[in-house]
């Protein structure tokens, strides 16, 4: 339902504001990601009136927001700057980036965020039993370690916080330790499905509608099992492939905190107490399949008041991404009442219906959008659980992150 011109291509400057439109691009490539850095490809011609705005030496640390119908998909920095030229003399750029997402897998969970890295006073990062929300929770993590209320030096430049809806539960127990910060939201969010029934917390950093700047941003997720079902049946489903493999983790032996026991030679530290959590398969094609598997949370004292909470985080974290593997890849055929964008998003949970399965019923975990101007859209989508989560990253954009590393170890080569 969609064409190449349905998507509005804008150029930003270093702080973030808009100083120009590519309307004239050859092909555009999005792979957009829940709870993880989405990636971005675009091509245009060398000879472009608009290559000027998209030239590093013109505009350095510039940036690109994609918008489908005016409603942003992603917005990131321009990473990598390519130049080809063929035997004809037609040359083209290639320009590719990963979304501001990147800005949480690039700082860490410090300690003590409030301080600088020398006088860190605590072991860890440290949550107990919260009342707040975990929204609330998210985006303070944010705030602390790159927002507006992240020292000086850690302060993302044009950065702001989405004042928080207070979603998801209360209760919330953890601890973390120069995690990335990506890595610390996406188990805090698992841990808290909301509504009935459940849907999910999902996250990013986007270019803002209103002002200049980058936001972070929260967002609920939707069940629309019911509404979004895609088979060949119903004539929009255009070719589809399924893999099923078995879990990793079944039964979660967590080692919580330490303690020094006494050898032949030397000291050694094993768990204080041990904790078993296992799980019920859901899924049906691997029934009674067990695996245990060893987890040491020696920053989980047993003795502390919400260590029984912060225990149950860290075990059904393990559980959850150790789960049996669903994994769809699906090209959807647009209709007037299913389309991308319009009647279902990221992370929403759909139902696919497959040969030799029942229906598959998970997350869209992946969107894969490719804009040409001589061949319009084909949209690629992934639905599948935790584990399956590609992290795919398109050829082009493999290439040129290739060279770039090229290139840098012959400029740091002594």
């Amino acid at each position: 339902m969609y064409g190449p011109r349905d998507l509005q291509v804008y150029v930003r400057n270093s702080s973030h504001q808009i100083i120009g439109q590519v309307d004239d691009f050859t092909q555009v490539a999005l792979v957009l990601r829940y709870n993880a850095v989405s990636n971005w490809v675009l091509e245009i011609s060398a000879t472009s009136r608009n290559a000027s705005l998209l030239s590093p030496g013109s505009n350095p640390n510039g940036g690109l927001i994609f918008k489908l119908y005016g409603t942003t998909l992603l917005s990131g920095p321009i990473h990598t700057f390519g130049y080809a030229e063929n035997e004809d003399g037609t040359a083209k750029l290639t320009l590719a980036g990963p979304d501001d997402t990147q800005h949480l897998a690039n700082a860490l969970v410090w300690p003590n965020p409030g301080s600088a890295i020398d006088s860190q006073t605590a072991a860890y990062y440290s949550v107990t039993a919260s009342s707040s929300s975990t929204e609330t929770l998210m985006k303070n993590l944010v705030n602390l370690n790159l927002g507006p209320g992240a020292i000086t030096e850690r302060r993302k430049s044009g950065l702001t916080v989405e004042t928080s809806s207070n979603r998801g539960k209360t209760g919330q127990s953890f601890k973390y330790r120069f995690e990335p910060v990506l890595d610390a939201l996406a188990e805090i969010a698992r841990g808290a499905p909301i509504g009935t029934p459940p849907g999910y917390l999902g996250f990013r950093i986007r270019q803002k509608d209103a002002s200049a700047g980058i936001e972070f941003q929260v967002y609920t997720t939707t069940d629309r099992r019911t509404t979004a079902t895609f088979s060949k049946g119903r004539n929009n489903l255009i070719s589809t492939s399924y893999q099923a493999t078995a879990p990793t983790m079944t039964y979660a032996i967590l080692g919580a905190g330490r303690e020094a026991v006494d050898g032949s030679d030397n000291a050694a530290v094993v768990a204080k107490a041990l904790f078993g959590y296992s799980r019920v398969d859901t899924q049906p094609v691997f029934p009674g399949y067990r695996v245990e598997g060893f987890m040491d949370v020696g920053e989980v004292d047993p003795a502390a008041t919400d260590a029984q909470a912060q225990l149950d985080e860290k075990g059904q974290d393990a559980l959850y991404t150790g789960a049996t593997s669903i994994t769809i890849t699906m090209k959807p055929q647009d209709t007037p009442q299913l389309t991308f964008g319009k009647d279902f998003f990221l992370g929403d949970q759909v139902q696919v219906l497959v040969p030799y399965v029942d229906a598959v019923q998970e997350q869209i975990r992946e969107v894969e959008l490719t804009f040409s101007a001589s061949d319009g859209l084909t949209t690629e989508i992934t639905v599948g659980t935790e584990a399956t989560t590609s992290r795919k990253t398109s050829g082009t954009t493999k290439r040129l992150n290739s060279l770039a590393d090229m290139v840098k170890k012959l400029s740091t080569r002594k």
